[in-house]
């Protein structure tokens, strides 16, 4: 199948030496300001939506229809932000019934300086409003990133193509290049912070370039690794990368070894294979090879405790999350690649900051991520209701990483050894599909084509709204439900980390993903106790920069939280806010059925009612994390926010 994304500049070899102006197109020459409005709009709205629902800048609101009439549920909103004596923002939108989620329409926000109004400017909104909040310590990060976010947005409207792909041609690694919309509430959703333009071309998804992993040979001292079969590191790098591929790394090793020992006329080559076996092939993002490993690595490097191998011949894609990464398979005749291989994804470690955190791979969940496969698998493994559920775990089987509490015992300090060269494999979808069967990441369901097109809407077409909906809901609620109430514990799926499975559109179970730091319980109220592992620690000074990282807690709400907030505050939320938007099916339906879909679960099983109690996700209020908050003061401002939980008003 042939790339979906094609172009002439196309960077096959990703070697950083393409047409560098390709990459910086939508700032030459004629430049289309419709769809630089229409990226800058998105990101002010974005940035307005998280600002107003956050209650950081205070707001007034009315009905768009009647001034005087109340603002009920579903009434069209007119908001005002009032920035100083003579200056305001307006803009329309809904207080939608789902958590009370702010949503701007259509419609331009405007920026009115006595009582003219023009589009609003995303320097303005940065001028009259993120400068003047009190307390923003942390603003000045803030705003790079929203600065960065509109500029790759910008790129990505320009470069990728506005043809809308039949869903039924795509399969799911070209969805994940194929969905460029990033993350639906956080404001800087494309921040990208450490790409140049030219980085972000090579290395963003909806770009669709290929890229070649770096493999570098580390000594096996520095280096610590888990799997879930306890596979020794370089077999299983042997049986991914291929065997042929295996030994051309090993005898570029082995060549730089000879080199090295050449004033040495005694080393006999046996010697040389010998020194060879005391390195564990591992591989990099070559982004993060160039911007950080040569200077973190730099002693090691030098003494040739870590040598640079180069590529093993494969082409990756990257997926959503920047850092997985879909190996491709032999290219035909025509050149094109075969994305539908069965080969594990690459996690990588990367010094990127994206939505405002750093994609690093901090060493213990590395080690974890083995962990908590195991432990998922053993929990359904016995269980005659889970094996009936449409669920199964996307395993991240092996993960391997650089000790750097190691290399501090010998003094060194370099602030990017932590987390900076890791890698994670997490099992193929292919496992898991039946004849007929096709995947489908789960934030695709409310993708928009650029043509104003929905992706799903042939799926739609063909079941109705309402059955699809209920089906979607029955195979993506039920089975994270029977994870808590029957085991206690807590995943952290948002839409990004459920895949859909279906059959011609028509929903059939769920595969879960990326659980490696996302797994959230409560010993005491653990239901398999005898199953419950031992996790390797969370070091302390990664607990200082992240309070939100932990996998125990005594907080049994913190537990309910997590999933209310990811499955149905993240996930659910959009596609409902969706539903109602585009195809007329009401918020309140959505959540009925919902609520629906928790009442039968409960029903049919009693013998949980303790933990139906204990983990109440028909709670009046549940609680969420203030991303912008958070990105503005800090963990300081407690940045946790209460709000109102649609299924407590959708129940009996």
């Amino acid at each position: 199948m042939s790339n979906h994304l094609a172009n002439p500049t196309k960077n096959n070899n990703s070697n950083h030496s393409t047409d560098v102006t390709y990459a910086t197109k939508p700032w030459q020459s004629f430049v289309d300001s419709k769809i630089m409005t229409r990226a800058e709009q998105r990101v002010i709205k974005q940035l307005l939506q998280a600002l107003l629902y956050e209650n950081i800048i205070d707001f007034e609101s009315e009905s768009a229809n009647n001034a005087h009439e109340s603002t009920d549920d579903g009434a069209l909103l007119n908001f005002v932000i009032k920035a100083g004596d003579d200056v305001s923002y307006t803009a329309q939108g809904y207080i939608h019934y789902s958590f009370d989620i702010i949503r701007l329409n259509e419609l331009n926000v405007q920026r009115v300086v006595n009582g003219v109004a023009q589009d609003a400017i995303l320097e303005h909104v940065i001028s009259d409003i993120l400068l003047n909040i009190e307390g923003a310590e942390l603003k000045d990060s803030f705003i790079k990133e929203l600065r960065h976010t509109l500029v790759n947005e910008t790129q990505s409207q320009i470069l990728t193509s506005n043809i809308p792909m039949p869903i039924d041609t795509l399969t799911y690694e070209q969805l994940e290049g194929y969905l460029t919309a990033g993350h639906p509430y956080h404001p800087c959703f494309k921040s990208r912070i450490g790409f140049d333009l030219q980085d972000n071309y090579d290395y963003g998804p909806e770009f669709d370039q290929n890229i070649g992993v770096v493999w570098l040979a580390v000594k096996k001292e520095l280096l610590v690794s888990n799997t879930t079969t306890g596979i020794d590191i370089n077999e299983w790098v042997k049986d991914y990368v291929g065997a042929d591929e295996f030994d051309a790394l090993n005898a570029k090793l082995a060549k730089v070894l000879t080199i090295t020992n050449k004033q040495d006329e005694g080393t006999a080559s046996h010697e040389v294979d010998e020194t060879a076996n005391n390195y564990c092939l591992i591989p990099a993002h070559p982004w993060q090879w160039q911007n950080t490993l040569i200077q973190a690595l730099q002693p090691l490097l030098a003494t040739q405790e870590v040598i640079y191998l180069g590529s093993a011949g494969h082409q990756y894609r990257a997926q959503q999350s920047i850092r997985s990464l879909t190996m491709l398979g032999n290219a035909d005749d025509n050149g094109n690649n075969d994305v539908s291989n069965n080969k594990a994804y690459l996690k990588l470690s990367m010094h990127l900051i994206n939505t405002s955190s750093t994609r690093i791979l901090a060493k213990h969940t590395v080690m974890n991520a083995a962990v908590v496969t195991t432990w998922l698998n053993q929990l359904i493994a016995d269980d005659k209701t889970a094996q009936a559920l449409p669920i199964a775990f996307l395993g991240e089987t092996v993960g391997v990483s650089l000790d750097h509490e190691a290399l501090r015992t010998r003094g060194y300090q370099h602030p990017n050894m932590y987390g900076g060269l890791a890698a994670i494999w997490r099992e193929n979808v292919n496992q898991y599909l039946s004849k007929g069967q096709t995947a489908f990441p789960l934030n695709g369901v409310s993708y928009i084509n650029a043509d104003g097109s929905h992706l799903i809407a042939p799926w739609l077409d063909k079941y109705g709204v309402e059955t699809w909906i209920a089906q979607l809901i029955k195979v993506t609620v039920t089975p994270l439900l029977h994870i808590l109430f029957g085991y206690g514990v807590a995943l952290e799926c948002h839409a990004q980390n459920i895949v859909l499975v279906h059959e011609n559109g028509y929903p059939i179970k769920v595969l879960l993903k990326d659980l490696h730091d996302g797994v959230r319980y409560s010993p005491e109220h653990l239901t398999q106790q005898h199953l419950r592992p031992n996790f390797y620690s969370l070091p302390p000074a990664h607990a200082a920069l992240n309070r939100g990282s932990f996998i125990e807690t005594e907080d049994t709400d913190g537990i309910r939280d997590m999933t209310v907030a990811c499955l149905f505050f993240v996930a659910l939320s959009d596609i409902a806010i969706f539903m109602q938007t585009h195809h007329n099916y009401a918020e309140v339906a959505f959540w009925q059925q919902v609520a629906d879909c928790v009442t039968d679960y409960q029903t049919s099983h009693p013998e949980h009612q303790t933990r139906f109690d204990l983990f109440d996700v028909f709670a009046e209020q549940t609680r969420i994390e203030s991303l912008a908050k958070r990105r503005l003061f800090g963990d300081k401002a407690f940045p946790i926010k209460y709000i109102n939980n649609p299924l407590f008003k959708s129940q009996g």
